[in-house]
């Protein structure tokens, strides 16, 4: 008896809530292909469709760990944010597009019924950036415009994603088509900033390789699983950025983080 038959007596007693979880990532022929049958066991595959289910089940985990990572990918920049009680080195212009970007593409998603591997983790950068957009306008001296955030966001989120009927499909494809420029947007601003100050200021270095790892990531299972066009040059151009992005903060590492202005007015005084 060979080990994919001995395995095959486990894998085809695993429990129902266990098979289910299995049948709703791989669908029910590639869950059958690679746990049922252990597919991934026989040497050399005799299913012609293992090595496609095997990449269609990489994607899924991997989708679902960069949901899962994005969840908290930007907590160090809130972290480092909230510590210095200071906005610089950080484009609130770019976060603000960042924020919309993230947004179109997650309302894009929902209504086109993608998978939630494929676009989960726009919903945790959405709302973690809204977080960011609040802090650097606090730390800007802009309480007031920090408080009309929530409202604002919050009704503009219900009618993208939860109102009936909501955006059409046209324009939905169209914003989705403008995130491409809009990516573009957010993250010039902070190429530009540190360019200019030539330091990262305030920004986290493990934020932003983090999510070059996550955009690279995203590449590949979009490749997989959705056949979108706009949706794959998106992320493509967001791998591009992203890497601009990470190049910077190895160039400007070590460098010294500028003032504030209003630290150099009080020196002055």
């Amino acid at each position: 008896m060979d080990f994919s038959t001995q395995a095959q007596k486990f894998t085809r007693l695993l429990p129902e809530f266990v098979v289910s979880i299995g049948q709703s990532l791989f669908g029910d022929v590639c869950y059958k292909i690679l746990i049922y049958d252990a597919g991934l066991l026989v040497i050399p595959p005799q299913d012609q469709a293992v090595l496609p289910c095997a990449k269609l089940a990489f994607s899924k985990l991997l989708g679902l760990l960069i949901v899962i990572a994005s969840s908290v990918i930007k907590l160090p920049q809130i972290i480092k944010l909230i510590n210095a009680q200071s906005a610089v080195g950080v484009s609130i212009i770019g976060t603000v597009l960042e924020a919309a970007s993230y947004l179109i593409m997650f309302a894009y998603a929902v209504r086109f019924g993608f998978p939630f591997s494929t676009y989960g983790e726009q919903s945790f950068l959405f709302v973690q950036d809204v977080a960011i957009v609040i802090l650097l306008l606090v730390y800007s001296s802009k309480q007031t415009l920090a408080f009309g955030v929530l409202p604002v966001v919050a009704g503009i989120s219900y009618y993208a994603l939860v109102y009936v009927p909501g955006p059409s499909p046209t324009t939905l494809a169209t914003l989705q088509t403008l995130t491409i420029p809009l990516s573009l947007a957010s993250k010039i601003p902070q190429i530009i900033t540190i360019v200019r100050e030539k330091s990262t200021g305030q920004l986290s270095a493990v934020a932003v390789f983090a999510y070059l790892g996550g955009s690279l990531a995203r590449v590949f299972t979009t490749l997989q699983e959705v056949d979108d066009q706009i949706i794959l040059a998106g992320n493509l151009l967001s791998a591009v950025l992203n890497g601009i992005l990470a190049i910077l903060m190895a160039i400007y590492w070590n460098s010294l983080t500028p003032k504030a202005p209003e630290d150099e007015a009080k020196k002055k005084q």
